[in-house]
């Protein structure tokens, strides 16, 4: 009898060794479920230049998908090449966000949608001159109708968002070497990368508070005092003492996203390193009121340093990534001449 009981214990054991602890459960998706129709309908549309008013500008071209949905431009460009004000996060994993926008203004990705494609310095969109475009393309009607069954009229301004939010919510990144590490793949982080973890989990770094398993990111408004005279929530919201604070983004992605902060002004992840490891803004003159209190000082050497950015590293995963098409029904270009735009803008 003692070998079946030891070799029950022993694969216990064997089973237990592997935990971490570090495996959470995504939270559910917000807003309508995604229909294949909705989806299928929704990606065309992110593509399709017919979206803006004179027929140049994609969803895609600020949300570059070999860049995880970023651009890589310190800021976004907009119509006519208008240098906007700030840096375009990622799409990975936005479905789950209760607010959208650096300055957390909107609630849904549907209501998210409208603000590039309405602004006047963005894609400039006209809606009555956008649904009659729109109609006037056989397989968007087809489209339309299948994705929208019963409506009336299916090819609606609201329906275009709904569609291109239904597409963003199948953006998801939960399978980088950090999960699969999570969930007990001790060999998926070197060494390095696992003291990152440690680090970017201890209470010397705090980073854990504000990114939080397994998002990587928080329901919250922080300022961290990078030098900006964006006045970011308190500007949406008209409450000054909110002027300075920003949401929280996700590091999903991180490594692919560069550069970094709501101005893009930091350059790489190892520049995000020595900000925070210096106390954010507070070296750089910015108000204390204006900077949160977790922000301070922390003292790592810089081998450990580099072990954090190693870690940061390990949360990329793209193998949701969808294929750009290489046509859309308008036949206008995908992506249009600017496809191939430099990308050493990153680079302050």
């Amino acid at each position: 009898m003692r070998r079946p009981i030891l070799g029950l214990l022993l694969l216990s054991a064997a089973c237990l060794a592997p935990a971490t602890g570090l495996d959470r459960p995504f939270p559910p998706l917000r807003g309508e479920p995604p229909t294949p129709a909705r989806v299928a309908l929704g990606r065309l549309l992110f593509f399709d230049p017919l979206l803006s008013g004179d027929g140049s500008l994609s969803c895609a071209h600020c949300h570059r998908p070999e860049l995880a949905f970023s651009d890589g431009r310190r800021t976004a460009l907009g119509r006519a090449g208008t240098v906007l004000t700030r840096n375009t996060p990622t799409l990975y994993n936005v479905g789950f966000k209760q607010a959208l926008f650096w300055d957390r203004r909107v609630r849904s990705l549907e209501e998210q949608a409208l603000g590039p494609l309405l602004a006047a310095d963005e894609m400039n969109a006209e809606p009555a001159a956008l649904v009659r475009r729109l109609g006037n393309v056989p397989e968007y009607a087809r489209r339309f109708g299948a994705a929208f069954p019963g409506e009336v009229a299916p090819i609606a301004l609201g329906n275009v968002t709904r569609a291109l939010a239904a597409f963003e919510r199948t953006l998801l990144s939960q399978d980088s070497r950090y999960d699969r590490y999570a969930r007990g793949e001790r060999d998926a982080l070197t060494p390095a990368e696992r003291r990152g973890l440690t680090l970017f989990r201890s209470l010397n770094t705090r980073c854990f508070e504000c990114h939080r398993l397994p998002t990587f990111e928080a329901p919250l408004a922080m300022g961290i005092g990078v030098p900006s005279p964006d006045p970011g929530i308190g500007g949406a919201n008209g409450r000054p003492g909110q002027t300075g604070l920003f949401g929280i983004p996700t590091l999903r992605n991180v490594a692919k996203t560069a550069p970094y902060m709501h101005d893009g002004s930091l350059a790489t992840l190892a520049d995000v390193v020595e900000f925070y490891r210096k106390g954010g803004g507070r070296p750089l003159g910015v108000a204390p009121d204006r900077i949160h209190e977790h922000v301070r000082p922390f003292d790592i050497r810089d081998d450990e340093a580099r072990d954090l950015v190693a870690f940061l590293n390990t949360l990329t995963d793209e193998s949701a990534r969808p294929e750009t098409p290489d046509a859309v029904p308008s036949g206008l270009p995908v992506l249009g001449a600017r496809r191939l735009a430099p990308i050493q803008e990153k680079r302050p």
